[in-house]
């Protein structure tokens, strides 16, 4: 004797369990397919992947900010004392959060009436056993890539290629030390540069500190401020800007 057909109900509930099964088994493999290979190194389709925590990265990364009147100014995101202790060691090895903190870099600077005109990268990481290399392109301008990044592929476009670098090839011989941020940081102060203070950006932006916490000039809190996005003023400040 036949089984009884479905249901709707039944047959619709089958389909949305099929579909969460079959999203929750190719999700963490898109990797594979929409990104360039490397994602160990580069991370982009990192997030939900398996082969993630299959792996060790480590380095160091800074941003040089220039100003139109010749300045220099060297931010140190592990140290920064406007980020948390758990955004210290995210936003420098993760490029997503990295060029956060590069969108609030430049919104500081705008808030504090500073004439940024451009934001170089120097870093050097070291995946697992390959050789170190920068993992963000050296000499490009980052401010390029403000608020550009935002989406996944195909949504959005790799930044491998442009200012993150492709994986470092295992037989290559190593670019840079991943122990050296302070002879890097010597280096950017004997050519003129100065170590950036960002709490003094902070404050020339008309942010203050009380028991802790940082407010926005409206009082508010800064955190709720969503400093680190591009809005419509900080796309005009930095499409604006003179050429570095």
């Amino acid at each position: 004797m036949a089984p009884p057909p479905l249901t709707v109900r039944q047959t619709s509930l089958l389909l949305f369990v099929g579909a969460i099964f079959s999203f929750h088994g190719l999700w963490p493999l898109r990797h594979l397919l929409l990104y360039p290979s490397g994602v160990s190194w580069h991370e982009e389709g990192h997030l939900h992947a398996w082969h993630m925590k299959l792996r060790t990265k480590r380095g160091w990364s800074l941003v040089v900010a220039h100003e139109a009147d010749g300045s220099r100014t060297i931010f140190d995101p592990e140290s920064d004392p406007l980020l948390t202790h758990d955004q210290h060691g995210k936003v420098a090895v993760r490029p997503h959060a990295f060029m956060l903190y590069v969108t609030l870099v430049a919104r500081l600077h705008m808030m504090a009436g500073r004439n940024l005109t451009a934001v170089y990268p120097y870093s050097c990481y070291s995946l697992n056993n390959r050789p170190a290399a920068p993992l963000y392109a050296p000499g490009v301008d980052l401010l390029d890539f403000v608020g550009k990044y935002e989406l996944a592929v195909p949504l959005g476009s790799s930044g491998v290629g442009t200012w993150l670098t492709p994986i470092p090839s295992l037989t290559q011989q190593a670019a840079c030390e991943v122990h050296s941020e302070y002879e890097a940081t010597k280096q950017l102060n004997d050519n003129g540069a100065v170590a950036g203070d960002s709490y003094r950006l902070a404050q020339q932006a008309g942010i203050v500190r009380k028991g802790g916490a940082y407010f926005a000039p409206s009082g508010e809190y800064a955190y709720t401020q969503r400093w680190h996005r591009l809005d419509a003023q900080l796309a005009a400040y930095l499409a604006s800007r003179p050429a570095p």
